[in-house]
């Protein structure tokens, strides 16, 4: 399985319309033919980084299934309605391809179990973090990934790892991984924001991580209401 990354840059003022665009377009033609799911609806939180921004993640089988996606985005006139509508609402959109790597906790989806359909009034938290590790160091950093910081954050129990993807060849950046990770516990993740890495935290993955990278970058994401996944 593989998985389609988006990064929307919204029009201001417009990031409801362009929500809403996605949940009543995008969602039902990529969902029709049980090829496809949206898995994730983010809005990046104010005062965390860029305005006006949204990601979106969604689950394909497989390459044939993206090409086909490709295609019927070009000759079916659904998709190009919701080509028109959506560039009305933002002005830019990023796009890779992920991969997830051999211990990531999601790796595949049931396409053919119901598609959730509530809304809640308590949306989750994440926090999604960009690794860029040093030339030649991609699949060590995932593994390092995978066999120290995983169970450091297993232990801690503050916050959840839901993925961890690398970039497939020719569709973003070479070295780079994305992980996912779900807020749990949200008093102790603002005591982090507040006090910095602590004890453990100090330690650990921070000063192992360096062997593999040095660079980084972490977004705070709260589910849109209506978000397939929370």
């Amino acid at each position: 399985m593989i998985f389609l990354h988006e990064t929307h840059e919204i029009v201001a003022g417009e990031a409801d319309a362009f929500e809403d665009a996605v949940r009543t377009g995008w969602r039902p033609l990529v969902e029709e033919r049980g090829e496809a799911r949206l898995l994730w609806f983010w809005e990046h939180t104010h005062g965390t980084g860029p305005s006006y921004q949204a990601i979106s993640i969604t689950a394909v089988r497989d390459w044939a299934t993206w090409g086909a996606l490709v295609e019927r985005s070009r000759s079916d006139p659904r998709f190009r309605e919701w080509d028109r509508r959506a560039w009305t609402l933002r002005r830019e959109a990023t796009r890779k391809i992920l991969l997830p790597t051999e211990w990531s906790p999601l790796r595949d989806i049931d396409l053919a179990a119901p598609a959730a359909s509530a809304t809640t009034d308590t949306p989750a938290m994440y926090l999604h973090d960009t690794g860029w590790p040093f030339p030649g160091k991609l699949e060590d950093y995932a593994t390092a990934l995978g066999s120290v910081f995983h169970p450091q954050v297993q232990q801690s129990r503050m916050i959840s790892v839901e993925a961890c993807w690398t970039t497939a060849p020719g569709t973003g950046r070479h070295h780079e991984v994305v992980l996912l990770q779900k807020i749990l516990d949200w008093d102790r993740f603002a005591q982090l924001i507040t006090r910095g890495e602590t004890g453990q935290q100090h330690g650990g993955w921070m000063v192992e991580g360096l062997r593999y990278r040095d660079r980084w970058e972490s977004k705070l994401l709260r589910c849109a209401r209506w978000s397939p996944r929370q």
